[in-house]
């Protein structure tokens, strides 16, 4: 039976296509018109879903339209070239989003408004925006209804923010805030091939698997053996190299923490190239991996309203400098 796929991510998404050939890459698919091309295996894995299926967790903030599902490219790039344009008065792209979506409820239904008058508003609603250049607020209010419906949106552009290190491949290494199963987090990336020290002996249960964890004043660092395994995962796609086994409070401390490291045998292993996410800095010597948590910062609260955001990499990412990936978040429960 054919495969048929839609592109629901693009200039202009919605395109439907046969995979002919995808057994090496570039693949090769065709058009219901006929019209055979080529595409790279990672461009049809990104760009493209099976017909009838969901859009890919993945690009849910990325989303245009909710009723298909689809990312038209060009209306997010002036979505998130609108919030950029306020990095430089707020420092950090949520509260530049948070922002801009309050600025354009004080709108309200109207096209224009005197820029003093907003900003009053904006005070009110515990906004600053002394930064803010004139020129952006006009700029905002010019925006046409379809991309001010996307920036008003509570989902578009918003990162999801996960509550607890994300399983693998339906592994349940750890049990989310809620004590529900976590959503499925497809594994990408891999490791590579040298040489690893055998299987280490599984601690006993409940204690945390290769994380050492310290506090020194506001500073929390995670130290783990990237070297050391505790086997297969559930699914077998995966070997754990370190958990938390559930979320753990900081020692001495009210925030808790949830993360989870793994590898995955790939035949083209990437590395990770970014040391930073949202709070949390990596830096690896050897085979030790190195964390660092400022838990004085905080992020707001998380979509369930149930936590304040301390630290995630927002989903499964690329260890700095290897092939391992790591899930983390370390957040405050609202009493």
């Amino acid at each position: 039976m054919t495969k048929r796929y839609e592109q629901f991510l693009g200039n202009e998404p919605g395109m439907i296509v046969e995979l002919v050939d995808d057994s090496t890459t570039p693949y090769t698919v065709k058009s219901m018109t006929g019209f055979e091309f080529c595409i790279s295996a990672e461009d049809f894995k990104n760009y493209y879903k099976k017909e009838g299926s969901k859009t890919p967790a993945r690009w849910s903030h990325l989303v245009t339209d909710p009723e298909t599902g689809r990312v038209e490219s060009e209306k997010m790039a002036t979505v998130m070239k609108i919030v950029h344009s306020f990095d430089h008065a707020f420092r950090d792209f949520d509260k530049s989003r948070a922002f801009v979506r309050d600025a354009l409820h004080a709108l309200g239904e109207a096209r224009s408004m005197d820029v003093e008058r907003l900003r009053v508003a904006l005070r009110e609603k515990g906004w600053d925006s002394e930064g803010v250049r004139t020129e952006e607020l006009k700029n905002l209010m010019k925006e046409p209804e379809s991309i001010r419906r996307l920036l008003l949106s509570q989902t578009c552009a918003v990162v999801p923010i996960i509550q607890a290190a994300g399983s693998v491949d339906g592994d349940d290494f750890t049990a989310t805030e809620r004590g529900h199963r976590p959503k499925k987090i497809a594994a990408e990336g891999g490791a590579d091939k040298t040489p690893r020290k055998k299987k280490t002996p599984a601690p006993r249960k409940g204690s945390m698997k290769n994380v050492e964890l310290s506090v020194e004043k506001e500073m929390l660092t995670i130290t783990v053996d990237l070297a050391k395994d505790f086997g297969p995962s559930k699914s077998g796609k995966t070997t754990i190299v370190a958990s938390t086994v559930g979320n753990k409070i900081v020692p001495g401390r009210e925030e808790r923490i949830g993360m989870n490291i793994y590898r995955q045998e790939t035949k083209k292993p990437a590395k990770g190239r970014r040391a930073e996410f949202k709070n949390v800095r990596m830096s690896v010597d050897g085979d030790i991996l190195t964390i660092t948590v400022d838990l004085s910062l905080e992020f707001g609260p998380s979509r369930s309203g149930r936590t304040t955001i301390v630290a995630s990499t927002e989903g499964n990412q690329l260890v700095f400098d290897r092939s391992e990936k790591i899930g983390l978040n370390v957040y405050r429960k609202i009493e």
